[in-house]
């Protein structure tokens, strides 16, 4: 999955249209660097890869006077959208943090009842690994890697966590907190 794809999908389809500029400002003031591994070089070339994929449009320039050099915008066309929704999806299911990450970012964007099973789904697979790591045989002075208590230990710590983390967000997102698509003014259709 890539979490670029997302996050560029993203910014464009919260702004409706969008430059590259304009994309990477939105990063760079979420200051998404700090929580994904995304580099500010990479955003043009996803939005060169996702227009050329049909996933995002050239919009023509409005008309008014412009003060300064012409930018490409780029709107979200209908496959765009779909790939967003499933990469968003797939973000709020992943164990790999700075994946996940992003999907928070966005997750006001989906209905709140979807978002709920997407990470309920999330919990119950976090679940079944922690519940695999404790089955895993270990050895006080290993043979190999994946007998070391310590390695074993850190993936279980790791998983518990995540799990109390999305636990955590599900109780939050039950109790009302926050604002989803299907309950903002104007709603936002995916």
């Amino acid at each position: 999955m890539s979490t670029i794809r997302l996050l560029v999908l993203g910014s464009i389809q919260r702004r409706g249209i969008s430059h590259g500029y304009a994309v990477y400002n939105d990063l760079t003031s979420w200051r998404a660097e700090t929580w994904t591994n995304v580099k500010p070089g990479s955003i043009y070339h996803a939005l060169e890869k996702l227009e050329a994929q049909g996933m995002t449009k050239t919009e023509t320039p409005n008309e008014q006077v412009k003060l300064g050099p012409s930018r490409t915008e780029y709107s979200v066309t209908a496959a765009g959208k779909a790939e967003f929704e499933t990469l968003l999806e797939s973000a709020l299911q992943n164990f790999e943090i700075q994946t996940f990450a992003v999907g928070i970012a966005y997750m006001d964007m989906l209905p709140r009842p979807h978002v709920i099973h997407l990470l309920q789904n999330r919990s119950f697979a976090l679940k079944e690994s922690a519940a695999f790591l404790t089955t895993l045989p270990t050895e006080e002075m290993p043979s190999e890697p994946s007998k070391h208590p310590e390695l074993v230990g850190l993936w279980k710590n790791y998983l518990d966590s995540e799990i109390a983390n999305t636990l955590r967000l599900i109780n939050s997102i039950e109790s009302g907190k926050y604002a989803f698509a299907d309950e903002k003014q104007g709603g936002m259709e995916l």
